[in-house]
């Protein structure tokens, strides 16, 4: 898989670019075409006293430099990249939402053969996921890049809670008459979900209680409303198995943890944080007192339960690698169990505002709020906003730690069992 980061820098000679179309993108950000312009801007404002010009100044600097850098990129896809036979999908959201986008588009190419595949984000550090798809190149780019650029390929769609076509020319239906058809089938989700998408992810609850009417989850929806068979969801993610073997952690069992609360303030990050894994935690290790807890992900307090600390301190292919040898993962609703969807290991997972019903992985134990529970996307701020105005949402202060751990236990033995007999 290629992948085209995102311009760093405004700097970029236009001339260059046009000269040299096979010139690799890596090299295009030297030269000193747009730095000039973006240092003249800099200079008008410095001899201006602070004030409310003078802020309007910065404001209007700061657009033009991305400005620059998005048309920097646009030009360099626009001239120096033949995008004719390709196909353009672009995917919106978090870690869990590329993971169900990148194996939809592993079952589109396994379904309807050989096709070249730019895969647009506004979100960073995604690349990684679409590495093991070799026709597949990722490009981290704002929204408006993407739309200027869109006309460049035969074939463009986008990938939100659903699949919505924004481009196909007549050569497209040619080549590739079969998802052509499949195109067709998704018209009346289209038809459906036309205010959804035009206002994403705002009413985003929208399509999942239409999925959740029609007995479809998330993680198959888009094979459900494209009709693409779903090719499972076990994925060959990128892994790094250095970490867990210099902690010995490769030939013993171990389960993980990942905690998003502050426990310095006792508030949470957002509505969906659970503010007793640590109490988790320690109930299972009351009852398995040798099993080792590794505590992971990249926000949250430390957990007084956790044996190892590595929050904050794995790259992705080595979180992969730590929730791959898991025997069970705990967390929240969120990036790191669709991570362990791929590597096959169960997670215990506690919901509450995310519905559960559209959310759950069927192999995982998973927790349904007590009282409250499916408010999301029901207003703007709903991750940092409890829809009662409750400091503590009650959908998950409210479940007991304990009712957690011992809904876990008896599927943490059996794991525990067959992988001692397996050795």
């Amino acid at each position: 898989m290629k992948w085209l980061p995102q311009v760093s820098s405004p700097s970029v000679r236009l001339d260059h670019c046009i000269a040299e179309r096979s010139m690799p993108l890596d090299s295009i950000w030297s030269g000193g075409g747009v730095d000039t312009v973006w240092k003249n801007v800099q200079r008008q404002s410095l001899g201006i006293a602070m004030s409310r010009q003078d802020r309007g100044l910065t404001r209007l600097s700061r657009r033009t430099r991305n400005g620059f850098k998005n048309a920097a990129l646009a030009l360099h896809l626009a001239i120096n990249v033949e995008r004719r036979d390709s196909i353009a999908i672009r995917v919106t959201g978090g870690m869990g939402d590329h993971i169900v986008a990148v194996r939809f588009i592993r079952d589109l190419l396994s379904h309807f053969g050989h096709a070249k595949i730019d895969v647009y984000s506004v979100t960073g550090g995604m690349g990684w996921l679409y590495e093991p798809l070799p026709d597949v190149t990722f490009i981290e780019a704002p929204r408006r890049v993407f739309t200027w650029v869109t006309r460049r390929y035969i074939l463009v769609l986008q990938i939100t809670h659903t699949v919505d076509l924004v481009h196909m020319s007549s050569a497209a239906a040619e080549r590739w008459p079969e998802l052509s058809a499949m195109l067709q089938s998704i018209a009346p989700y289209r038809k459906m979900f036309s205010h959804a998408i035009d206002a994403h992810p705002h009413l985003d609850f929208h399509p999942a209680l239409v999925a959740q009417f029609q007995n479809v989850r998330r993680d198959t929806f888009l094979n459900h409303v494209s009709g693409v068979p779903f090719g499972g969801h076990q994925y060959p993610l990128p892994e790094d198995a250095s970490l867990v073997q210099s902690l010995g952690l490769d030939h013993k069992p171990y389960i993980t943890v990942h905690n998003s609360f502050n426990e310095e303030s006792g508030r949470p990050r957002a509505t969906r944080d659970y503010p007793f894994l640590d109490d988790v935690v320690k109930e299972v290790k009351a009852q398995l007192p040798d099993l080792p807890v590794v505590q992971v992900g990249v926000v949250g307090g430390t957990l007084s339960s956790a044996d190892y600390n590595l929050s904050s301190k794995t790259t992705q292919p080595q979180i992969t690698s730590v929730l791959a040898n898991s025997s069970m993962h705990f967390d929240m609703e969120g990036g790191l169990v669709h991570i362990a969807s791929c590597v096959g290991t169960p997670c215990c997972v506690v919901f509450g505002p995310t519905p559960i019903g559209y959310y759950a992985y069927p192999n995982n134990i998973n927790i349904a709020p007590r009282v409250c529970g499916d408010c999301w996307s029901l207003t703007l701020d709903w991750q940092k906003t409890c829809l009662l105005g409750a400091a503590e949402p009650p959908c998950m202060f409210t479940q007991p730690p304990k009712a957690v751990a011992h809904a876990a236990l008896p599927h943490l033995r059996v794991l525990l069992s067959e992988k001692r007999r397996s050795g």
